[in-house]
C-alpha cells in the first residue's frame, strides 16, 4: 500500500499504518461499529479514509481483543 507522502519510504510500513490509525482516531475520524463473523456476534470498527485524490480508499478494520486495539484489515478499499 502506497503511502501519500511517497518518499523515501513510498509503501507502509507496521508501524506507519499504526501511525496513521492512531493520527485518525485523534482527529475524530469517523468509525462504524460492525459485527465480525468471526468470532461469531463479536464487535468490529471500520474506518475508510482517504489518502489522496489519485489513491484508492483505505479500509481499515479494528477489534479491541483483551483490552488492546488488533489490526483486522488494512487494504484498499474494494467497494
Amino acid at each position: 500500500m502506497r503511502r501519500p507522502e511517497g518518499g523515501f519510504f513510498p509503501y507502509f510500513t507496521e508501524a506507519a499504518a499504526w501511525e496513521l490509525i492512531a493520527d485518525m482516531l485523534e482527529r475524530g475520524h469517523n468509525v462504524e461499529e460492525i459485527k465480525l463473523r468471526q468470532p461469531p456476534h463479536a464487535k468490529g470498527y471500520v474506518m475508510k479514509v482517504e489518502l489522496a485524490p489519485d489513491l484508492p480508499t483505505l479500509y481499515v478494520k479494528l477489534q479491541l481483543w483483551g483490552g488492546k486495539i488488533v489490526g483486522r484489515s488494512f487494504h484498499y478499499s474494494e467497494r
